[in-house]
């Protein structure tokens, strides 16, 4: 297989807090917007992108697609050059920060937050790939 890329969509009745906070405390812009659906993306990648959709979109066809996220087993990794710069900024922001940033003993740096949907949020520090 020679996949491109690989995207995320939630599909919540929270449509509109859930595009603000991705907004307000991770940067991410809007790449499209309609009525009952909203796609993000990064500012500096644009093809990094996190869709939001309604549940019960009849124009979707498939029942597995109309079901809204129940609130458990899945978070998203924010990969961040300096982790330590983003906490401050969030901190100093009042930002819904759920875990300090933290050193972990398999060598993570990172803190957390929690979206509308229950969904962490784990902003990590970039590994060196060497």
């Amino acid at each position: 297989m020679a996949f491109q890329q690989i995207q995320t969509g939630i599909i919540t009745e929270k449509l509109n807090e859930t595009k603000t906070f991705y907004e307000k405390w991770l940067g991410l812009i809007t790449k499209f917007e309609s009525d009952w659906f909203v796609l993000l993306c990064l500012p500096n990648k644009p093809e990094v992108e996190i869709a939001i959709m309604k549940p019960n979109q009849q124009q979707v066809r498939k029942p597995y697609f109309q079901i809204p996220y129940q609130g458990k087993g899945i978070w998203f990794i924010f990969e961040s050059k300096d982790v330590e710069k983003e906490f401050a900024e969030l901190k100093q922001k009042n930002a819904p920060i759920d875990l300090p940033l933290t050193t972990e003993e398999w060598g993570d740096v990172h803190f957390t937050l929690i979206d509308p949907n229950g969904i962490g949020i784990d902003i990590v520090q970039e590994r060196n790939p060497n």
